[in-house]
């Protein structure tokens, strides 16, 4: 029977769990939470249904089947050393304490970013709504991040009580989320105070605006918006933010001025320092840049009444061992960007 921790907690009613025969029980909530592959499938509000379940179909296709093992591997290889860059800033300002540090990674996807948290020597959770991209992770082994640690879920949702965590870490995931001030305030509760909510998210420029009246966003889930929004809205939700920075797209521009214009800004925020008032004002005008947030909590988020939720159903989980296993390609490239890992606790682990 696999064990879960203990502040492990229904999503709904924040109450605790019983293990059954391959699923938990909620006696609060009168909700049986299945177990299937490794993985705890928990639920979204019944209210959200629609757009829960389109978006589950566009991700599955997205990261979810082994079509884009090519594509996901020549991503990992530009995207990991920007995680490794975020999570080394991140535990930078980790208070000591006594302890492995934990580390809830939302949004998280198959969890190759959760791994290199454990690889830095984190205690690591991670929770996505997509249970095929969070089954090929499966294959990301490590002893800080091991059975029990994986759940099917709406990570507005998560189901941790009160208080968990050290680090909550969201790469590239708040804009698929319409109301992020909900994940916020989430991502408050479950922090510890003093705790640390690590971002890196591409944020809404002048020119990006002016070129969508032309050509929209393809991608209705995309709700990307300006930097100044999540700055407010994290200190709405109890958050300072204690520095900010931006990681520049692998891409060429067409015209030469801007470029160069690009480059300068590049250099502005090597080794994710603090950006001067010209790259500020490139985010902003011209973009082309994720940026980064690190944020500490400095008091409590509102706090809303917890909606009725719909378990989801495992059967949603539909890729095979077999097309897991075509992911093992991408191994290599992560054990290659946690060389450059600063260790936030004694330990070390090789992905099997």
């Amino acid at each position: 029977m696999m064990q879960l921790s203990p502040f492990v907690v229904c999503p709904e009613s924040l109450g605790t769990l019983t293990p059954r025969d391959r699923e938990f029980w909620s006696p609060q909530a009168e909700h049986a939470y299945p177990i299937r592959d490794g993985l705890v499938f928990f639920g979204f509000p019944e209210r959200d249904a629609a757009m829960i379940t389109a978006t589950m179909e566009e991700e599955h296709a997205w990261q979810g089947t082994a079509d884009t093992v090519a594509r996901d591997t020549e991503f990992l290889r530009g995207s990991a050393p920007s995680a490794v860059d975020l999570i080394n800033l991140a535990s930078r300002y980790i208070a000591p304490g006594a302890g492995r540090p934990k580390a809830l990674e939302l949004g998280a996807g198959s969890g190759w970013v959760s791994w290199l948290l454990a690889e830095a020597g984190y205690d690591t959770w991670m929770a996505d709504f997509e249970a095929n991209s969070v089954a090929i992770g499966l294959q990301y082994s490590h002893p800080n991040f091991g059975e029990g640690r994986r759940f099917v879920c709406d990570a507005r949702y998560a189901p941790f009580a009160d208080e968990t965590f050290d680090l909550v870490l969201l790469k590239e995931f708040v804009h698929h989320v319409a109301d992020y001030e909900l994940l916020f305030a989430e991502a408050n509760r479950v922090l510890r105070p003093g705790g640390i909510v690590a971002l890196m998210e591409p944020t809404r420029s002048v020119l990006q605006t002016l070129l969508e009246m032309r050509s929209p966003d393809p991608h209705e889930g995309h709700v990307i918006t300006w930097l100044d929004n999540y700055r407010r809205s994290l200190r709405r939700n109890g958050f300072r933010v204690a520095h900010q920075s931006a990681v520049y797209w692998p891409h060429e521009n067409r015209f030469a001025v801007l470029g160069a214009l690009k480059r300068r800004a590049e250099r502005s925020v090597e080794g994710l320092r603090r950006p001067d008032a010209f790259t500020q004002a490139h985010i902003r005008l011209i973009g082309g840049a994720s940026s980064i947030l690190i944020a500490r909590k400095s008091g409590s988020a509102p706090r809303a009444e917890r909606p009725p939720m719909r378990v989801i159903d495992p059967a949603t989980l539909v890729i095979t061992e077999d097309e897991r296993g075509s992911f093992e390609q991408m191994i290599p490239v992560l054990h290659q960007a946690a060389e450059r890992l600063s260790p936030v606790a004694s330990a070390s682990a090789t992905p099997t």
